[in-house]
């Protein structure tokens, strides 16, 4: 099977989600398959190893909010040139906003969508003009797809109206990265949080809260910058090595803490993932898809506003410190459950599914 994988940024970029993308390809890659990456924002077609095969002019306007509108325009319309210089059998994308040519593409090929979040509340977050926009021409898009694969049954639920098959694939991990990990032991609890700056659904603030409360505890937090205090130590943007060496030198991992401000009750970030894959116990407030609720490598707190339970996080905290026992149940679950090459040939499986049934 030949992949056509159509992305919206760089692929130099080494993003959160273009770390996803390149580890979902290269599990593929190594099932026997072709990919190609496509994508709208340097107008150039990849190949497997990330190589330029073709490119077209990419033009980018600066003027305001319009400038938006030109250029979903311009890569709409020269997409379809660019997927005509490759043959493939399908094409896998993200929910995207919906650009008026890129019908034509939708139309005369076989198309499978990842939904990852609610688009309806999550470009309400942004930009008032971006979600009337999205509001008013999501179902021109949505409808010319042939299937979806969604990170979470909540999410199928929302687009179960379609009437379109929908494959639920929670967020994996690549676990041969961790395989040489040597875990730490500390002396105090560590504990450590992978964020975006202006991600009010992450929960900064209350991670805050909790190292005020917990003063002897130190909280490491990756990803965005701030005021170091006593027990606070910010890291900043970190390679994918550096944040792995990080994370093991931490106990416990802290996920999403407010997935409420994106309207949603369930998820499967890739932070926690990466905390699983280390060893790590973890900290989350909301359903995960891929765990049950009562397992003893994690403590759920309730998916709301006042959800800071500091007499539960310490007894969770006290109990799972320096357990190798505990330690070990997050690797083997990591191992059975979270692997990207069992993820990966599920998806594999529906996509041969939805080929066979067109």
């Amino acid at each position: 099977m030949t992949i056509a994988y159509l992305i919206d940024y760089d692929i130099q970029l080494n993003t959160g989600v273009m770390q996803k993308i390149k580890q979902q390809a290269n599990q593929w890659k190594i099932q026997g398959h072709k990919i190609y990456f496509a994508s709208s924002k340097t107008m150039s077609i990849y190949d497997e190893n990330y190589d330029v095969q073709y490119k077209k002019k990419c033009l980018d306007f600066k003027y305001g909010r319009v400038s938006t509108a030109l250029n979903l325009l311009y890569t709409s319309y020269y997409l379809n040139t660019l997927f005509e210089e490759i043959d493939f059998d399908i094409i896998y994308m993200r929910y995207r906003l919906y650009m008026p040519f890129i019908r034509k593409i939708l139309k005369k090929n076989v198309v499978i969508m990842e939904i990852n979040s609610d688009d309806k509340e999550e470009y309400k977050l942004h930009s008032h003009v971006t979600d009337i926009y999205n509001r008013m021409t999501r179902n021109f898009l949505l409808k010319e797809i042939n299937a979806y694969v969604c990170v979470s049954n909540e999410l199928a639920e929302k687009f179960s109206f379609l009437n379109k098959p929908i494959e639920v694939i929670a967020n994996g991990i690549d676990i041969q990265r961790y395989k040489s990990i040597k875990k730490e032991r500390n002396k105090v609890p560590k504990l450590v949080f992978i964020g975006t700056p202006n991600q009010p659904w992450h929960g900064l603030d209350k991670i805050k809260k909790m190292a005020d409360y917990f003063s002897r505890y130190q909280f490491i937090i990756i990803g965005t910058d701030g005021m170091d205090t006593n027990n606070i130590k910010y890291m900043g943007y970190l390679s994918q090595e550096k944040a792995i060496e990080t994370i093991a030198k931490c106990d416990i991992g802290i996920g999403t803490l407010s997935l409420y401000e994106k309207g949603l009750t369930e998820a499967s970030p890739l932070k926690t993932r990466q905390y699983l894959a280390c060893g790590l116990p973890i900290i989350y407030a909301y359903k995960d898809t891929d765990l049950q609720d009562d397992v003893k490598f994690g403590l759920q707190l309730k998916n709301s506003k006042n959800n800071i339970d500091y007499e539960k996080i310490e007894t969770f905290v006290t109990e799972v410190f320096n357990d190798e026992e505990i330690q070990n149940m997050a690797l083997k679950f990591t191992e059975n459950i979270l692997n990207y090459k069992k993820k990966e040939s599920k998806r594999i499986k529906f996509f041969q599914k939805v080929l066979d049934a067109v």
